[in-house]
C-alpha cells in the first residue's frame, strides 16, 4: 500500500513537471530555450574615468563571448571568450566613462546565439570633479621647524582624511640632490629628514585612493611648497 502511494506520488510529480515543461515550451512556441552560464560573483572596480569589471566563468564550456551594456544599452562592448576545463577569470577595463554612479549589464552567449539571463552590477566612476576636491596634507607651521644644533627637519603633521594613502615630500639634500621621501604612515604625527638643506624648498604632495578596491591612485594637482 505504501509503495502504490509512493509511486503514486512519482508519477503526479512527474507530470506536473512534463505540464510545466509543456507550457514553457508552448509560451516558447514550442522550442526549448538554452540559457548559457553567467559571468559569476561580477563586480566593479573603481577608477579614474574608468572602472574594471571582473567576473568569473565557472560553468558551462559552451560560451564562446559575452557583452557589457551600460550608459540605458547606448553603449556596450563584446568580447570573445575561449572557455578552459577549469575557471575562467574575467578582468576587463572600460575606460572614457562619466563620472559618477554607473550600472552595468552582462550577458553571455553561446555560438548558436543564445543569450544568458542578465548579470547586473553597479560602481562608481571618479574623476576631475573628485580630484579638484583634494587637498595636501596639512602641517603646523609654527611646529615644523629645522633644527640647527642637529641638523634635522621636523616636520609637524596635522591629521588627514583617511582615504590618503601616503605623500610624497621633496627636497634637496644636502649634498645638493633632489630627494624624495615617501610618508606612508598616515598616522604619523611626526617626520625626521637628517639631510634636508635648510633654506631651500619643500614641496608636499599626497596622494588619495577614494576606496579601498579602487584601481587608480589620484595626487593633489597642486604642490604645497615651502622651505625651513
Amino acid at each position: 500500500m505504501k509503495r502504490n502511494i509512493i509511486l503514486s506520488i512519482m508519477a503526479i510529480a512527474w507530470f506536473t513537471s512534463c505540464r510545466k515543461m509543456d507550457d514553457y515550451k508552448s509560451f516558447q512556441g514550442g522550442k526549448e530555450i538554452y540559457y548559457p552560464g553567467i559571468l559569476d560573483s561580477a563586480r566593479v572596480f573603481s577608477g579614474n574615468k574608468r572602472v574594471l569589471l571582473w567576473g568569473l566563468f565557472t560553468s558551462d564550456p559552451k560560451i564562446v563571448k559575452y557583452k557589457v551594456f551600460w550608459n540605458g544599452k547606448e553603449s556596450s562592448i563584446e568580447k570573445d571568450i575561449v572557455r578552459s576545463t577549469g575557471i575562467d577569470t574575467v578582468e576587463l577595463f572600460l575606460n572614457n566613462l562619466n563620472e559618477g554612479g554607473i550600472s552595468f549589464e552582462v550577458r553571455t552567449f553561446d555560438a548558436k546565439g543564445n543569450s544568458s539571463v542578465p548579470v547586473n552590477v553597479s560602481g562608481i566612476v571618479y574623476g576631475n570633479n573628485y580630484a579638484d576636491g583634494l587637498i595636501n596634507r596639512g602641517y603646523n607651521r609654527g611646529t615644523t621647524v629645522y633644527d640647527d644644533n642637529t641638523g634635522v627637519l621636523t616636520i609637524d603633521w596635522v591629521s588627514v582624511d583617511p582615504t590618503a594613502i601616503f605623500t610624497l615630500v621633496e627636497y634637496i639634500g644636502t649634498n645638493g640632490e633632489n630627494r624624495m621621501l615617501k610618508v606612508t604612515d598616515v598616522e604619523a604625527t611626526k617626520t625626521f629628514i637628517t639631510d634636508y638643506r635648510k633654506g631651500t624648498n619643500i614641496a608636499i604632495n599626497t596622494a588619495y585612493l577614494p576606496n579601498i578596491t579602487a584601481i587608480d591612485t589620484f595626487y593633489v594637482a597642486k604642490k604645497e611648497i615651502f622651505k625651513r
